[in-house]
């Protein structure tokens, strides 16, 4: 079982606080973590912990708020666990993704709906800032030179 946590960078938040704690308690042997600034994707604490660990390995994080900074970088990390073969577990939420329901299967596909999403949304605001291709208009002079269309009405045939 490897630890893993971010601490904010706020006084009197340690590596060795009550998170550290709680994850020698549940068992970790080893623990990594990181101070998160923001949004920050560079997370050294958590690309040794993967590193380290050896398909099967546990990952165990006191909280998916102490593990990823938004939902896009949590299925991203989670994305990143299953590729290495890893399973996680969350102290506060009670995620274990060795059990089975698929957990890792959602965020997968969570992930592929925030992709799509994006897609569509530049696509539309595309079309918002150039706006919409409209077809052509017809042609006034073409249309008067056209021969008007005779419509040719069969009579019932003779019997």
């Amino acid at each position: 079982m490897i630890g893993y946590f971010r601490v904010p960078p706020v006084r009197g938040a340690t590596f060795d606080g009550p998170l550290a704690d709680k994850l020698t308690a549940a068992g970790c042997e080893t623990l990594h973590h990181d101070a998160c600034y923001a949004l920050a994707v560079h997370k050294p604490g958590l690309d040794a912990a993967i590193v380290s660990a050896r398909p099967g390995d546990l990952l165990v994080v006191p909280s998916l708020h102490a593990f990823a900074a938004h939902i896009v970088d949590l299925l991203q990390v989670l994305g990143r666990l299953q590729a290495a073969g890893l399973y996680l577990m969350t102290l506060a939420e009670g995620i274990d993704t060795r059990m089975p329901g698929g957990f890792f299967a959602v965020c997968g596909h969570l992930l592929q709906f925030n992709d799509q999403t994006r897609m569509v949304r530049n696509a539309e605001e595309k079309i918002v800032r150039l706006g919409r291709p409209r077809p052509p208009s017809p042609d006034p002079v073409a249309a008067e030179e056209e021969p008007a269309s005779e419509t040719v009405v069969e009579g019932a045939p003779e019997a």
